[in-house]
């Protein structure tokens, strides 16, 4: 699985949802759908007939990006030339079985109990794991790092791409250092 490729289409799927929740005059999350496109130029004043094009804007700007062709291209060349694109135990190397860490097979299961409990939510082949500040640290990823709480401590389908993509850089560093490269 490539985890950037796998972002996207999570994201595809997003503005879908966030469109016909905009569009549905009788869903109970109706108002919060509208305010995300009001909260976008140049939806503050227009919110008719909106289209998948412009829900896709939407979740663009919410990721720090001006359109969704420019989101869509970095996550293309993530996906192309990160080291940790194609997730297997780049986020969990030989010897660091010492840190506290919960495992889940399904990543709803992880994502609540990052929202109730903290810690930092990491992918490890087809499964998930939270850890605590000190295991990001000592594989590379300092936990000080203001993009994590911009993404939400979430690396998976983190809250904004440009934050993700900035610690990608930090954490495939520090890959190729562990690596010795």
């Amino acid at each position: 699985m490539n985890i950037f490729t796998s972002h996207y289409d999570f994201l595809k799927e997003s503005a879908s949802i966030l469109l016909k929740r905009a569009q549905n005059a009788a869903a109970p999350d109706r108002s919060d759908a509208l305010a995300r496109f009001r909260a976008v130029e140049p939806y503050a004043s227009r919110t008719d007939e909106l289209q998948l094009k412009d829900s896709l804007a939407v979740v663009a700007a919410e990721n720090g990006y001006a359109t969704w062709t420019e989101l869509k291209g970095a996550l293309d060349r993530a996906a192309e030339s990160s080291p940790l694109a194609e997730i297997k135990d780049q986020f969990y190397p030989k010897g660091f079985t010492t840190y506290w860490n919960i495992w889940f097979a399904k990543y709803a299961q992880a994502k609540k109990v990052l929202q109730d409990g903290g810690g930092y939510l990491l992918p490890y082949r087809n499964q998930y794991f939270i850890v605590e500040e000190h295991f990001v640290d000592s594989i590379g990823i300092p936990h000080t790092l203001p993009e994590w709480e911009t993404i939400g401590r979430d690396w998976v389908h983190p809250k904004q791409v440009k934050a993700w993509l900035r610690l990608n850089d930090v954490a495939a560093a520090a890959l190729k250092e562990r690596q010795g490269q």
